[in-house]
């Protein structure tokens, strides 16, 4: 039986797209962490510097002991951190302004790990 030319670059390009569909169907953070029960206002930041698990982690000890923010959810294959807050005790901005805060390693520099690039 001989099948037509186009068949496998048919069947290439459906399982590309079927293979990214999936993929935001199915994606799971990188870290979850939740500091209260409470309700807020939910951010979603896109930082550069966040690229693997380990730095995910360390993302959101940045945020342990911030009043008013209520959770952290980081996606680092997509660069982004979904911050759960409350407007009343912190703001965007302030969110922002900590995370891009230099960082002190135990050589004695500094260093600004993360960027925030855009804001939702």
């Amino acid at each position: 039986m001989k099948l037509p030319r186009y068949i496998f670059p048919i069947l290439i390009i459906a399982a590309l797209f079927g293979g990214y569909f999936l993929r935001t169907a199915f994606t799971q953070p990188s870290t979850n962490i939740n500091y209260s029960n409470e309700t807020g206002a939910t951010a979603t930041f896109i930082v550069d510097g966040l690229k693997c698990k380990g730095t995910a982690a360390f993302f959101t000890t940045m945020y342990d002991s911030v009043p008013g923010i209520v959770g952290i959810q980081t996606f680092a294959t997509e660069h982004k951190a979904v911050i759960t807050y409350d407007p009343d005790k912190i703001t965007k901005d302030s969110i922002k302004a900590i995370m891009e805060t230099p960082v002190l390693f135990q050589d004695g520099t500094r260093e600004q790990v993360f960027k925030c690039v855009s804001i939702k």
